[in-house]
């Protein structure tokens, strides 16, 4: 069963993170938190035992499954995997546009991209595209209610005015953020060879 909290595809929640890196493949729960500490660090800053909670309640919601490995001479590891829910609610979250606020592009959208580069090209072009559509969809919005403020209201129409500064330099980054998928297939094309 799907939690409730899988209804909500936008919440900021490194939730998502931590099931991306199991979408691509099973993992350890040490190993997952390394992938998250240098993959992700400047995005989400997750101790371990944060991670090991996430991972608790994850498997409580039935997003995700143990398999304990047992070694010879060494504890027991527990290998996580999503289940077929847990793959559902993250490709739901995968392909939701998120919010245009700064901070959930910042967290939110950098973590779609990452995983979306995994993906392929055309996913990862494809989140860009939508993003910039949902964007340009917030920032009419914000147009028309700023229209509607009276100008003697100087620090409600400062606020939006504000958040219409950001969104429009956010709208800026997220088009030009193609870029950073071209360099990185130029990296590893020169790193192989």
């Amino acid at each position: 069963m799907v939690s409730k909290s899988s209804n909500n595809a936008s919440e900021l929640s490194p939730k998502y993170a931590v099931m991306g890196f199991l979408y691509i493949r099973p993992m350890y729960g040490y190993e997952l938190h390394k992938y998250l500490k240098t993959s992700l660090y400047e995005v989400w800053h997750i101790s371990q035992s944060q991670a090991y909670n996430i991972i608790k309640n994850l498997e409580k919601d039935n997003w995700i499954t143990t398999t304990i490995q047992t070694q010879e001479k060494l504890p027991d590891r527990e290998l996580l995997a999503l289940t077929q829910y847990g793959t559902t609610a993250f490709e739901t979250w995968l392909n939701t546009p998120t919010p245009g606020s700064a901070r959930a592009i910042r967290v939110e959208f950098i973590t779609r991209l990452f995983f979306a580069s995994h993906l392929g090209e055309g996913q990862y072009f494809r989140l860009i595209k939508e993003q910039g559509d949902n964007i340009r969809t917030s920032l009419e919005d914000l147009y028309s209610r700023l229209s509607l403020i009276p100008t003697d209201l100087v620090f409600n129409r400062m606020g939006l005015e504000l958040r219409i500064s950001q969104l429009t330099a956010i709208l800026d980054w997220v088009e030009n953020s193609t870029k950073y998928f071209k360099e990185g297939l130029n990296i590893l094309a020169n790193e192989k060879h």
